[in-house]
């Protein structure tokens, strides 16, 4: 979410940017619907958290920083990386993965602190989170593909979440790379990121729905 006075072009009352904010209360409500379904993995409750963070950046970017919310927005993607890791340290069972997910989270919040003394670093810091929350859902996948847990991955929450999370931050890596880049200078191109996020909360929502009966 960035500053609409940065845009010529504006997307209030596009119906898919009014549906992306609305699935996303509706997967957090899930969430907390069936927070004791799921309260045994570990994962969840970094989850829950990272899709309240998300509920909290709408509630303020349309209330107190209504008129300039790229301040805001840069502090929502630290806190969204940091959820993010927390999820996926505790996803992940191997050792040298974990090791290698401490290295990320070290880079990243290293990269977003210099950012406050480098300006122009703060154009790489949302992109950079797109590339490296890819790469930690991109682990996850090749353990569970050399583990038993393959064999049954459709009753996994954990898989739904991740195809997810995959497809929204791989593909929004572009979207922002250009945007930093300035490439354009107007919203027209935002609707490919309500749709992503729709895409991204529609698989969370049927993970969060299909495999509640269905744990293992």
């Amino acid at each position: 979410m960035f500053d609409d006075g940065l845009f010529t072009i504006s997307d209030d009352g596009l119906f898919i940017k009014e549906f992306s904010v609305y699935i996303q209360y509706f997967t957090f409500l899930l969430a907390l619907i069936f927070y004791k379904t799921y309260k045994d993995y570990k994962f969840y409750k970094f989850f829950t958290i990272y899709l309240f963070n998300l509920i909290l950046l709408d509630i303020l970017a349309s209330t107190f920083f209504k008129i300039n919310n790229l301040e805001l927005f840069n502090l929502y993607t630290f806190f969204e990386f940091n959820f993010f890791v927390l999820i996926y340290y505790n996803l992940l069972e191997q050792r040298k993965n974990l090791k290698f997910v401490k290295l990320l989270a070290i880079i990243f919040n290293f990269i977003y602190v210099i950012s406050f003394y480098f300006i122009s670093l703060q154009l790489c810091t949302v992109p950079l989170e797109g590339i490296f929350n890819s790469t930690l859902v991109i682990i996850y996948f090749t353990e569970l593909l050399n583990s038993e847990k393959i064999l049954n991955y459709k009753k996994l929450l954990s898989f739904w979440i991740s195809v997810g999370f995959l497809l929204f931050y791989l593909t929004s890596v572009p979207f922002f790379t250009l945007l930093s880049s300035n490439m354009f200078d107007t919203r027209a191109m935002f609707p490919i990121i309500y749709y992503l996020t729709t895409i991204l909360h529609l698989f969370l929502i049927y993970g969060l729905i299909t495999c509640r009966k269905k744990k293992i």
